[in-house]
């Protein structure tokens, strides 16, 4: 029998013992933390500069390649199916605060690959295909802007 499908952007990631182990694409500090998002919904912490590291809850098992802290507790990060997460702990717990479903039908194909914020209020996240999302009040709301973007075919970042 086959297991029955279950979407990444509804399945929380998976505790393991091997989280250190994957591949980790994105690095950010927090403060005196790191914090790593990669593969799987897998984000780790250090505090003792990389020497040892926690796997903290995520509510996605979507691949995470990109993490920004603008303060030492508040901290985004992106990845493939459009997800957009916030820790508001120091990248110890994560909430969705955004998915490419939203986006509408190709939405949750389209990867997110890049985060950054200018203070705990506002940020961009730019993906796949001009995606380009920008929020002002800390990610309550991410809105659409791709006319900001040089890309009139859609066919890069």
């Amino acid at each position: 029998a086959h297991a029955a499908f279950r979407d990444v952007l509804d399945t929380p990631a998976q505790p393991s013992r091997l989280a250190a182990k994957v591949l980790l694409s994105g690095l950010a500090r927090a403060g005196q933390r790191l914090v790593a998002v990669g593969q799987r919904g897998h984000v780790l912490t250090s505090d003792d500069a990389g020497k040892s590291w926690a796997q903290a809850e995520v509510p996605v098992s979507s691949d995470l390649v990109a993490v920004h802290f603008p303060s030492p507790q508040r901290g985004w990060a992106v990845g493939h199916d459009g997800v957009v997460l916030a820790s508001s702990d120091g990248g110890r717990h994560w909430t969705r605060q955004f998915d490419g479903r939203q986006l509408g039908a190709q939405g949750a194909e389209n990867p997110l690959l890049d985060v950054w914020f200018d203070d705990e209020q506002r940020g961009i996240a730019v993906g796949a295909f001009g995606t380009l999302l920008i929020t002002d009040d800390g990610g309550r709301h991410w809105r659409p802007e791709p006319a900001l973007a040089d890309n009139p075919k859609s066919l890069h970042v």
